[in-house]
């Protein structure tokens, strides 16, 4: 007698849904860095070893994280998350992943912030 045993399938999520997601989650981080300047400071002095910056480039940065948030997610940079979530349907921890930090790398570089080595 031979059973039949099923794997169980990860539930089924829409990708428009996993972009709507990691969009709000792009857009959170980022607004808790645009809460005030010693939400922005805090995070350069953790991950950049950044004590200060001048008020200008602040400004720019700010104004620069402020426009990425409003920005429509880039699907190319965030394809293999996408596909990955929508294949395992395992939205946890997902703001921690390595391409939401990347994305504000790039911004960072741009006023000569860079990651310790």
């Amino acid at each position: 007698m031979k059973k039949n045993i099923q794997a169980k399938e990860a539930p089924k999520i829409s990708t428009q849904f996993v972009i709507d997601t990691l969009r709000s989650i792009r857009d959170t981080v980022i607004n808790e860095l645009l809460q005030n300047d010693d939400s922005l400071m805090a995070f350069l002095e953790v991950h950049y070893n950044t004590l200060a910056i001048s008020s200008v480039k602040k400004r720019f940065l700010m104004r620069d994280l402020n426009e990425l948030r409003n920005s429509t997610l880039d699907l190319v940079h965030y394809s293999s998350l996408i596909k990955e979530i929508v294949e395992t349907g395992d939205l946890m921890k997902r703001n921690e992943h390595p391409l939401f930090r990347y994305e504000l790398k790039v911004v960072f570089q741009k006023y000569g912030i860079e990651m310790p080595q």
